[in-house]
């Protein structure tokens, strides 16, 4: 298993994969609303990372941050091996890797003229960006004035829920947030009010983090699941709509060799952003246990709930859990901070 996170374009956050599972993620780069993919350490620090942007019959734009704005290097590369070289040498560390690609330092003078002219594309110094760029302020602030009150106040607090989870671009919360209203074949609620919406709440989170502590427990939730990753249980962040979802989905999320798994799904993470705990659904996939009905089968769960609990402890984070394998783990005090994906 590689170090890393990987967040792509879809919205995925992909912890603990391996050389080959990175190499099919970026192999499948171009098509529409999947082009890029950035990759960040497991230890959570947002000023190191590396990422990549390819369009089908084009060249793919390789950038990686070594630590400030000032070692910040681009290179293009026409080769999927290459590229697929690159990120698993960066991703481990290994001498040489940055070598035969003519890397170029990014000058980013422009953008921090055009953030004081007219507030264009922004980066902060945690290394998110501003992914607004694409939204026109001026009509989506008319179609947003245009809402009735109570339902603008409906949606911002939706889309506030969105922005402060920290797994999708503002474009994705925009949709979703008028998909929310969609009944009867419409939706009260346009793309166009719902960027209006989203854009200014987006700015606002993303000026928070520049006070944020290092590490925040968020990023310990993630080195928690990427360690357990390596343990052999499968980890899986924001994973579907709910826990009957995520139980009948997880099985094919497993790597060869998995034992067990543990997730949170978009409630949870909905729960933790307004202040709840987390709460973690785990077990062991079936086949590699006994009945899950017998007492061996709830000894391996068991035994999964208390690797998972140890992770989460090892991270620096509080647990709540009796033993139990009929309840789930609670992570508690928890402050959820999660910096804005990077691209």
């Amino acid at each position: 298993m590689l170090p890393i996170t990987v967040n792509t374009e879809p919205g995925e956050v992909l912890s603990g994969i391996t050389a080959e599972e990175l190499a099919t993620v970026i192999g499948r780069l171009g098509g529409k609303d999947d082009r890029f993919a950035v990759v960040e350490r497991t230890s959570g620090d947002a000023d190191y990372y590396i990422q990549t942007w390819h369009e089908r019959g084009g060249a793919y734009e390789v950038e990686y941050r070594d630590g400030s704005q000032e070692r910040h290097f681009a290179a293009r590369m026409t080769d999927v091996e290459d590229v697929v070289a690159v990120f698993v040498g960066w991703a481990l560390e290994k001498d040489g890797w940055t070598g035969g690609h003519d890397w170029e330092q990014v000058d980013f003078s422009a953008e921090e003229e055009d953030e004081e002219g007219d507030g264009g594309s922004a980066t902060d110094a945690t290394g998110a960006t501003d992914a607004t760029d694409d939204f026109d302020d001026e009509a989506d602030a008319r179609a947003a004035d245009a809402l009735d009150p109570e339902l603008r106040e409906e949606a911002e607090e939706h889309a506030g829920v969105l922005v402060r989870s920290g797994f999708e671009l503002p474009g994705e919360i925009a949709e979703a947030v008028s998909d929310y209203f969609y009944e009867d074949g419409d939706t009260p609620v346009s793309v166009a009010a719902a960027r209006g919406i989203v854009g200014p709440l987006w700015r606002e989170r993303l000026a928070e983090q520049a006070s944020w502590p290092e590490v925040t427990d968020a990023d310990r939730v993630e080195t928690a699941f990427a360690a357990l990753a390596e343990q052999g249980i499968t980890a899986r962040m924001h994973f579907t709509c709910c826990g009957n979802c995520g139980l009948a989905e997880i099985g094919a999320e497993a790597a060869e060799g998995d034992r067990g798994f543990v997730f949170f799904h978009y409630q949870d993470t909905e729960r933790a952003v307004e202040g709840g705990a987390l709460c973690l659904r785990y077990g062991v996939h079936h086949g590699t246990g006994e009945d899950a009905d017998g007492a061996d089968g709830k000894d391996d769960t068991a035994s999964i709930g208390r690797e998972v609990a140890a992770a989460l402890v090892e991270a620096g984070l509080g647990v709540v859990w009796d033993g139990d394998p009929g309840q789930a783990i609670e992570i508690e005090p928890l402050d959820w901070r999660k910096r804005l994906p990077t691209y």
